[in-house]
């Protein structure tokens, strides 16, 4: 009898311990699950389809309005390098500078749409999403209209931007969270003009 008492007691303790395993599993499960965050700095390279404009290149996050572009392709606009911050930006192509005040910017530039669709994610906090074949969609809407950015399923990078209105979309890849950026963006903060971004 005691011997039995015994093996009872180690069975309890044995089953708490096998609980607690799965326990903590399922909550290390429902972490990789969690939801898209867009609120940090990254860089990504991308591919543009805007209307019959297609082009490639890749741009950098700093913060909210705090952007850099550059265009690789196709040949006409290959070097073509944009700083964007609230009082504008600033455009760069073969040794030639154009400042333009936000005031001027274009409400259809696509530069400018991208940005603010992306900021508009990030200001959102969590964001809901919706499984497709692509991965996970999220649909959003800023002044310019409704946005939706599809996200890898597995690593939660955004890989797709549309904006069907404007007939709009971009491809990312090779996206990562930028460390150490920080200069840069308080930089950009603490001082005004479109020219700020580049001054490191």
């Amino acid at each position: 009898m005691g011997k039995f008492r015994k093996y009872a007691g180690l069975f309890i303790i044995l089953s708490a311990i096998i609980i607690t395993i799965f326990t903590s599993c399922s909550g290390k499960i429902g972490v990789k699950s969690k939801t898209p965050d867009m609120n940090v700095q990254f860089e990504t390279n991308m591919k543009v389809q805007s209307g019959e404009l297609e082009f490639t290149g890749s741009m950098k996050r700093y913060g909210t309005g705090l952007w850099e572009m550059r265009v690789d392709s196709p040949e006409t606009l290959a070097g073509l390098s944009l700083s964007y911050n609230d009082s504008g930006v600033k455009a760069e192509l073969d040794g030639l500078e154009l400042d333009i005040p936000v005031e001027d910017i274009n409400d259809g530039a696509v530069f400018g749409l991208i940005f603010k669709a992306v900021d508009s994610a990030a200001s959102a906090g969590e964001l809901t999403f919706t499984e497709n074949e692509d991965g996970k969609a999220y649909t959003g809407e800023f002044a310019q209209g409704t946005y939706s950015i599809t996200f890898d399923p597995e690593s939660l990078a955004p890989v797709k931007l549309e904006i069907p209105e404007v007939s709009l979309s971009a491809e990312f890849s090779g996206f990562h969270i930028l460390t150490g950026e920080n200069t840069v963006t308080e930089q950009a903060e603490q001082e005004s003009g479109p020219q700020d971004l580049q001054s490191e």
